[in-house]
């Protein structure tokens, strides 16, 4: 760390931007820990009530209704349910895509389980969330029109606090075609998120109380 010393006044420290990146990498995981807490202690009914509301917000984006390739994710059950936007996507004719994880560059892929009138169960991760089967048809990126990210934390400016693994970071860059969506519970709003080099902010946030574009 080095110094700085404006004219007439006292010595200020000067952080540095690997050191600034220790202190974000440090605050998120803290805010992680703490927001799985809070979040796993939500009945499930508040759970249910509250993503019906986000939901319906999502339903009513123009960004959604003008999609005809929408990327959603197979909800964990303490977080926003997805299961109802699925539903209205394949009952609307969008053809859905899903995320799964994969061994190379960027770590994620998109799938769509339901193409060609197939209807393929969905398997377990090594991280215990399901994502569709290897024989679901990858979605190329740039089809993609809208994505719904999931988040443990957003700020006004869109960027959000994941579960670390920095997936969404690497491939939402890729949909440059699509509206990026992060949705959350609305006690999951933070003043500021920590960042680092790297992150990528969604365009907009919708949550059970309220939905903006952010403020990039």
């Amino acid at each position: 760390m080095s110094e700085l010393r404006p004219e007439g006044g006292p010595t200020l420290p000067v952080i540095s931007d690997e050191l600034r990146d220790q202190v974000a990498f440090r605050a998120k995981r803290e805010l992680r820990k703490r927001l799985r807490g809070v979040r796993a202690a939500m009945p499930a009914s508040a759970i249910a009530d509250r993503s019906a509301a986000i939901t319906e917000r999502v339903l009513s984006l123009e960004a959604w209704k003008r999609a005809n390739t929408v990327a959603l994710f197979a909800s964990m059950p303490d977080e926003v349910q997805c299961k109802a936007l699925v539903d209205a996507a394949r009952a609307a004719g969008k053809r859905v895509a899903l995320p799964a994880v994969i061994d190379e560059e960027p770590g994620l892929v998109f799938r769509a389980p339901w193409d060609g009138g197939e209807d393929r169960p969905l398997v377990t991760s090594m991280y215990g969330i399901d994502e569709p089967s290897e024989d679901a048809p990858r979605v190329p990126f740039e089809s993609v029109e809208l994505v719904v990210v999931p988040a443990l934390a957003l700020d006004d400016r869109g960027h959000r606090i994941g579960y670390g693994k920095g997936y969404y970071d690497r491939v939402l860059p890729l949909c440059s075609q699509a509206r990026w969506v992060g949705v959350a519970f609305d006690f999951q709003l933070i003043a500021e998120v920590p960042t680092r080099v790297g992150d990528v902010a969604v365009h907009s946030v919708v949550t059970d109380k309220r939905a903006y574009d952010s403020a990039l």
